[in-house]
């Protein structure tokens, strides 16, 4: 395809009928998307084409050139090239899956190998897809991305965050500290398995180390005054609940950060 074609390829898309529904879901998302694609010509397209769905848009040749996107332009989605002058697609899609573990990201790339996309898969891709990209394929791919993200963050307005650095729990209704012990279990048990630890887990945590056993009542007084604080912040009640002499269960989500 000729340089000038990539533009007229994207921009003259003609969409099946039936689409229009899908479409209009698509604008009402409205991302933030950052292109790091070094053919300017197919990069400039892609931009166009996006903006044209709905989206706001900016483009980078290469990884070094992110840090010089700027304007308070923080990227809900990723479209990545895997060959990138300067550096490999896969490893600025792990460094950015590391610090941005909530962003979406897009890989586009010549290579079609499974091995190849079961490794974009693995450094943190959200998906995956073999050049040349159909626009409509694009397309569905940020627009699914995009549901999952605020699917996400519509999760996480109705969660408690758990701040383990800070030793901070925020809620809908403020925030509060914690011991680094009471950090520690409400960390356990939105980490277990169904959040639900037995006595003598919860009595690890608590008391690490330690051969005895905590008695029950010092149990119940530790997961009572780490229930206080939940219901302080806005947790629903029963926010830690008793399972008969077996444990107890976290009844909320907690998103640790």
């Amino acid at each position: 395809m000729v340089r000038n074609g990539w533009k007229s390829f994207f921009i003259n898309l003609k969409i099946p009928l039936g689409t229009e529904k899908f479409l209009q879901d698509m604008q009402d998302i409205a991302l933030k998307i950052l292109v790091i694609e070094d053919n300017d010509a197919l990069r400039e397209a892609t931009l166009a084409f996006l903006q044209n769905q709905g989206h706001f848009v900016r483009g980078v040749p290469q990884a070094e050139d992110l840090n010089d996107v700027t304007g308070g332009f923080l990227p809900d989605v990723y479209v990545i090239d895997l060959t990138l002058p300067d550096e490999d697609g896969l490893s600025l899609t792990k460094r950015l899956r590391a610090t941005q573990p909530h962003v979406g990201i897009v890989i586009t790339t010549a290579r079609t190998q499974i091995g190849d996309k079961v490794v974009g898969y693995e450094s943190g891709a959200d998906l995956y897809l073999t050049k040349p990209v159909h626009p409509q394929e694009l397309m569905a791919g940020v627009a699914a991305v995009g549901k999952r993200l605020r699917s996400l963050k519509h999760q996480q307005d109705s969660s408690l965050v758990l701040n383990l650095s800070r030793l901070q729990l925020m809620g809908p209704n403020g925030k509060v500290d914690l011991t680094s012990s009471d950090a520690i279990l409400l960390g356990a048990f939105a980490k277990a398995p169904g959040q639900s630890l037995e006595r003598w887990q919860v009595s690890e945590v608590i008391s690490p180390g330690t051969e005895e056993l905590p008695a029950a009542a010092t149990l119940e007084m530790r997961i009572a005054r780490l229930r206080k604080k939940l219901l302080s912040v806005g947790a629903t009640n029963p926010c830690i609940k008793a399972q008969h002499k077996v444990g107890y269960s976290l009844c909320i989500s907690v998103v640790i950060e």
